[in-house]
């Protein structure tokens, strides 16, 4: 599941044009220690992962979709509308009993939103990678 997390890192800090000197500074760790988040070789625990994330500028969320597109590419599967729209799980737990979170219309509404939005970044993600987004 984090298979990719120093990859992660190492992409953002120089999407941001940052120094592993300089992150390590922000983030209050030492440059031994990002160095072995950056090469795979020990995960941070959460609270020095949220210091080095702040120090890139960039959400949870933001990190661990780079994460899972960095996954993505890394595995080479298709892109196509339909693999990505099953990666979103339903917000309604069970419709035949009625016993989601969302009514069905909100869900549908929330999913087609999500769905944009996640659609967007990863154009943002392959322009930043200097790769042309597929045509839809």
């Amino acid at each position: 599941m984090f298979d990719n997390l120093g990859k992660a890192l190492i992409l953002i800090r120089e999407i941001r044009g940052k120094s592993a000197a300089q992150i390590c500074r922000e983030a209050g760790i030492g440059k031994s220690q990002l160095s072995k988040y950056e090469n795979g070789k020990e995960f941070p625990k959460f609270e020095s992962l949220k210091r080095v994330l702040d120090a890139l500028e960039i959400g949870a969320f933001e990190f661990f979709y780079t994460m899972h597109l960095i996954d993505i590419q890394a595995a080479n599967l298709d892109l196509r509308e339909e693999s990505r729209a099953q990666c979103l799980p339903p917000l309604i737990l069970d419709r035949k009993k009625g016993t989601g979170l969302l009514s069905e219309g909100t869900d549908a509404a929330f999913q087609a939103l999500l769905h944009n939005v996640l659609r967007l970044y990863h154009q943002m993600f392959l322009e930043k990678l200097g790769t042309p987004p597929r045509k839809n």
